[in-house]
């Protein structure tokens, strides 16, 4: 796609990568996102994006650094659409092309010419033209929807003929208004019938459920009085403030009015925004026919507070994201001669990603709880929930990818002979990640009801004005690693015309990708094998898995002229592409923990509580207290009593039973292994296509493509239950050990697709462009291939 077209096309949002499914066989699922664009069936991290023919891929993630995913909205960063010369998408493309079986995206930038040239452009929309969100009803205050979208581009010489420049900005604002309805408890006295319901409920109110406690003699916690902004001795609630301080209440103010479905439901009131700022500079340097040198930089910065969660009830739990991606390129490219070219490549992208609560340079004691988290890291309310209502107090997070970086170097050699265009060379590729995933840093409290012994009966509002804890929380141990690894390929490839009308292409790619490495060797794995079941990197083992080094891929490909006058044209073609790993699957998928944090150094206890030497020094996991401990915490909660005693929490792994000294072993702990052998994935692909002119202004492009995934990455519980006899596999060896999800190549994928694609041209510029594709992708992870599940069709 030319720059022309890119911009006469509509393109909302400006996001390049959604020109993408234009193509037959690219398919964006519902909803859109970083996470829905999938190349002929397969996965949404196996696509491949370049820019000026350099890797654009995040390496934990796998996705395109720049354009990237983001927590919300379309995109991180932008390229400016107008900087974009043109963008090329290949399926099952050359032996050139390699590290992922999914399209090749790869974007060439603009460059400046002779002459001074430039575009400025503005796009705006306002909630004032907008019509009231069907979910959003009055008497609420109306959803604002505001939209900037500006920028410019710039290019010239500096010296004619030789040296030339370019220069380009975008910026984005945004607000757009939470359309969530908070259930959350009303202020109103009498109940819920005096709110508008037609019965009444206890708790449903803190009014109702302060008098409910007191009608039972029990006395309300002085912690939970502060937090809800509650007079004991009336039973009132003062009005909702979020700024942290005694007295305050942090319970949203709900007097029953605000929504006509349910006196319990609150809009949420939250307004998400956004700024992203983006500029890309370039630099052509042509010292004679012979040799040409350019340099490219890009920098996109987002800065933005989301109501992510749904459930927040106060902009000082958003969750704020900062966001920052940068590309550096420099290319020579030297032609000896008509016969010889060759391309010599570096560049380095580097990706930083953070995500926390608004709060999250503020003490817990600035609200007064002590919760006794004190890494700084880690700050802000924790978060706390009650059964019955959808509201949360605190804000989530915090989680940091980075920073991520990719340094690349490529040599490309093209060489022309007779009927051969040969093209052959080499790649070296180093993929760096530091981060850390959080969950429950802040620690979570629950408040489930029906735990005062006075009162089965009693709500969740009653059990948190009494202090008794349901369940809770808290992340012991460090979860921040530094990873990398490296990858090497090679290839040739010979583009021969056999006759003027048939064309074979032949080729053949190697790809080396060494194994995952931590700096500081924090990486383990699950061994049956060994006495206690984990084992640990520089201490049992020297890499959580073997090596893969048998990645061959063969490309093949014919075109036929049929009649020699290029109106019909017959393509076939197959090959096989491998997969680069991205490093999340070995770290933490879904936000969850992977081989950083297998509990090596648990100290974890046998049957009876046998103690067993730990195997290593991984000890992070989430503690749960007893409900007991927390309950005594919360309602004694001051200057020195923590609901957390962080520095005194161990990770310890045991039976759960009770033992011979009348106490209860610690329960099971959770853990994620990797196949010792495993190896990499790679995608089949065969295509056979009929391409015919039907006039000079009217083709149509009909093809059947097929893939088949093979030996595909997958999670699977190796310690689950049996259903018939309640055991488990490892239940006697490892009895600490409760669910072990192992990462095997046992999951397999298949595609097939009719892709057709007509194209019409006519005067004036005018074209048409219509695409159809009909498939069915399976992706199994059953590893007899027993009843694939289908994803799209």
């Amino acid at each position: 796609m030319s720059n022309q077209i890119i911009n006469d096309l509509p393109l909302n949002g400006r996001n390049y990568q959604n020109l993408l499914p234009l193509r037959p066989g690219i398919v964006i699922y519902p909803g859109g996102g970083g996470w829905t664009q999938s190349t002929n069936g397969l996965r949404p991290d196996d696509n491949v994006y370049l820019i000026d023919g350099l890797a654009n891929n995040e390496p934990w993630t796998g996705m395109s650094i720049v354009n990237g995913e983001t927590l919300a909205g379309d995109a991180s960063t932008i390229l400016p659409l107008d900087a974009i010369q043109e963008f090329n998408t290949e399926e099952n493309p050359r032996a050139e092309y390699g590290w992922k079986p999914g399209g090749v995206v790869n974007v060439g930038l603009k460059s400046g010419t002779n002459s001074l040239h430039g575009t400025a452009y503005a796009f705006g929309r306002d909630g004032a033209l907008d019509a009231r969100n069907y979910f959003n009803p009055a008497p609420a205050p109306k959803y604002p929807i505001a939209l900037e979208q500006f920028g410019s581009t710039v290019g010239g010489p500096i010296k004619k003929d030789k040296i030339f420049w370019f220069m380009g900005y975008e910026g984005q604002r945004y607000n757009v208004g939470a359309g969530f309805n908070i259930e959350t408890p009303v202020r109103c006295a009498g109940g819920a019938r005096g709110c508008g319901l037609t019965a009444t409920e206890p708790g449903v109110s803190l009014v109702d459920a302060c008098n409910a406690v007191k009608t039972a003699g029990e006395t309300i916690s002085p912690l939970s009085a502060q937090i809800a902004g509650l007079n004991t001795a009336t039973c009132t609630v003062a009005p909702a403030n979020f700024t942290p301080g005694p007295s305050e209440s942090l319970f949203p103010t709900n007097d029953g009015n605000a929504s006509a479905q349910n006196p319990k439901f609150l809009p949420s009131g939250l307004i998400s925004n956004n700024r992203n700022d983006n500029g890309v500079a370039k630099i052509d340097f042509h010292i004679n026919p012979r040799h040409t040198f350019n340099g490219t930089y890009f920098i996109g910065q987002q800065d933005a507070a989301f109501n992510d969660v749904g459930s927040e009830v106060a902009p000082v739990w958003m969750s704020l994201v900062h966001i920052r991606a940068q590309l550096g390129s420099g290319s020579w490219t030297w032609t000896p001669n008509s016969s010889w070219v060759n391309e010599l490549k570096a560049g380095y992208a580097r990706f930083y990603q953070a995500f926390f609560s608004a709060d999250h340079n503020v003490s817990a004691t600035a609200y007064g709880i002590n919760t006794g988290v004190t890494n700084p890291l880690y700050g802000g309310f924790p978060i706390i929930t009650f059964t019955g209502f959808n509201m949360q107090l605190g804000g989530g997070w915090p989680k940091i990818v980075g920073p991520d970086g990719v340094y690349q170097f490529v040599d490309h050699t093209s060489y022309l002979r007779d009927r051969h265009a040969l093209k052959f060379g080499t790649e070296i590729m180093e993929n760096k990640h530091s981060g850390a995933i959080t969950a429950s840093s802040k620690g979570i409290i629950r408040f489930l009801g029906g735990l005062d012994p006075a009162n089965l009966n009693s709500t969740s509002l009653e059990d948190f004005l009494t202090g008794n804890v349901g369940f809770s929380e808290i992340l012991v141990g460090n979860v921040f690693r530094e990873t990398h690894n490296w990858g090497y390929a090679a290839f040739v490839q010979d583009d021969w015309h056999i006759t003027p009308r048939v064309t074979v292409n032949l080729g053949v790619r190697y790809e080396l990708n060494t194994v995952l490495k931590e700096s500081h060797n924090l990486l383990a794995n699950f061994d049956p094998n060994s006495p206690t079941g984990l084992v640990q990197v520089g201490k049992q083992i020297s890499s959580p898995f073997d090596g893969d080094h048998t990645n061959f891929a063969p490309r093949l490909g014919l075109a036929w002229d049929v009649r020699g006058n290029g109106k019909t044209v017959i393509r076939a073609g197959g090959g096989i592409t491998c997969e680069q790993f991205a490093q999340q699957v070995f770290l933490g998928v879904g936000n969850q923990f992977g081989l950083g944090t297998v509990p090596t150094g648990a100290n974890p206890s046998g049957t009876d509580g046998t103690p067993i030497a730990s195997p290593g020094n991984i000890a992070v996991a989430l503690a749960d207290l007893p409900a007991t401990a927390l309950t005594s915490g919360w309602q004694n909660n001051g200057p020195y009593r923590t609901l957390f005693p962080v520095s005194t929490l161990a990770v310890m792994c045991g039976d759960g039973l009770p033992n011979s000294s009348g106490g209860t072993d610690p329960g099971p702990c959770t853990t994620l292994g990797v196949a010792p052998n495993l190896r990499s994935p790679y995608v089949s692909t065969w295509t056979l296509g009929l391409e015919r002119a039907f006039t000079n202004d009217l083709s149509l492009d009909l093809a059947y493509v097929g893939n088949y995934g093979s030996r595909l990455l997958g999670d699977l519980d190796v310690n689950q239950r049996n259903i018939k006899t309640g055991s488990a596999p490892y239940a006697a060896k490892f009895p600490y050990l409760q669910s072990i999800d192992v990462l095997s190549n046992h999951d397999r994928s298949k595609y097939n697709g009719l892709q057709a694609t007509l194209t019409l041209r006519t005067c004036h510029g005018l074209s048409f462009v219509a695409g159809y594709t009909y498939s069915q992708a399976l992706d199994d992870a059953s590893a007899n291939w027993q009843g694939g599940v289908p994803l799209d069709s």
